[in-house]
């Protein structure tokens, strides 16, 4: 599994927040390019990010930040057991 930090985008049709990449500098919705297996285990609304737990076949995106185990848990005291 890797963890990784992502922008996220508000969805002008329901309100949600979604996943986000950067192109070309702007900020969109990268839900299309998700694969299967992610788990969400923050939205932090106050950074604007989330937090995610990807299986190996999800390639990080334009704007994602690969985090280590220990880095998540340094920003998110526990958040990560094991």
């Amino acid at each position: 599994m890797a963890y990784y930090y992502t922008p996220v985008i508000v969805n002008s049709e329901n309100g949600q927040f979604d996943v986000a990449k950067t192109d070309d500098g702007e900020t969109v919705s990268a839900m299309p390019e998700l694969v299967a297996g992610i788990h969400t285990l923050k939205l932090d609304r106050d950074v604007g990010r989330y937090v995610l737990d990807c299986p190996e076949n999800q390639e990080g995106l334009s704007g994602w930040d690969l985090k280590t185990r220990e880095e998540v848990n340094a920003d998110y005291p526990g958040l990560i057991r094991g």
